[in-house]
């Protein structure tokens, strides 16, 4: 894929320009899983943009070629299969152990509200056969 890059330069008094790239091994194990060789090739040039049209660059364009070989056995594969059904089965062993913690602490209980402050009275019961 090419990209283009655009720098404003303030200033031409020096007769080099330098640019620096990286380039990541984990874009090439991703896009290019397939590939063993890869050839880049990187062009760059240099154009002025000046209203008078009195500058003028020598050799404004360069290119450069760099060899890629990648190793397959290196490249990182998905997750297996069995680790997400795995971590699910553990998240939900958790939770319920979190739970029946904070069970048996008391956390779910209902606070129970005071009792009334209105005074009782004792009541006698007579039995049927005394009235």
């Amino acid at each position: 894929r090419c990209h283009l890059f655009r720098c404003p330069l303030p200033s031409l008094e020096r007769s080099e320009l330098r640019a620096r790239g990286r380039l990541w091994n984990g874009t090439f194990l991703e896009e290019f899983l397939d590939v063993e060789n890869l050839e880049l090739i990187v062009r760059a040039g240099v154009s002025v943009a000046s209203p008078r049209g009195n500058v003028v660059i020598k050799d404004a364009e360069a290119q450069m070629s760099v060899s890629l070989h990648l190793d397959p056995g290196v490249a990182v594969t998905g997750v297996p299969w069995w680790v997400l059904p795995l971590a699910a089965l553990l998240g939900l062993l958790l939770l319920a152990l979190l739970v029946l913690g904070l069970w048996k602490l008391g956390f779910f209980r209902r606070v129970r509200a005071p009792a009334p402050a209105v005074p009782r009275f004792r009541a006698v019961r007579i039995p049927w056969e005394q009235r």
